[in-house]
């Protein structure tokens, strides 16, 4: 048994850790009524606005997600920027 316990229980372990993520997103997201087109124009929105200062926002790339965090939950985008020139 400790054989197999070395080799599949941190595997549960870590399913478990997600599965719990996945469902604290869906009750942060429920909370506050965000569907995902609302997500989508957000995405939109936020790549409108940055445009105006950033050249190179990418409104397909923006990944927006609610997170619960211990007194607040939290809203989290994550911008790529692109480069320019041939610093890439």
């Amino acid at each position: 048994m400790g054989f197999f316990n070395s080799i599949f229980g941190p595997r549960n372990n870590r399913s478990a850790q997600v599965a719990k993520e996945r469902l604290a997103t869906v009750l942060v997201d429920d909370r506050y009524k965000l569907t995902p087109e609302m997500k989508e124009q957000m995405k939109l929105d936020i790549a409108e606005v940055l445009a105006r200062y950033l050249p190179s926002i990418d409104p397909d790339q923006i990944e927006v997600t609610l997170l619960r965090g211990e007194s607040n939950d939290h809203l989290k985008a994550d911008i790529p920027l692109r480069r320019g020139g041939s610093e890439d």
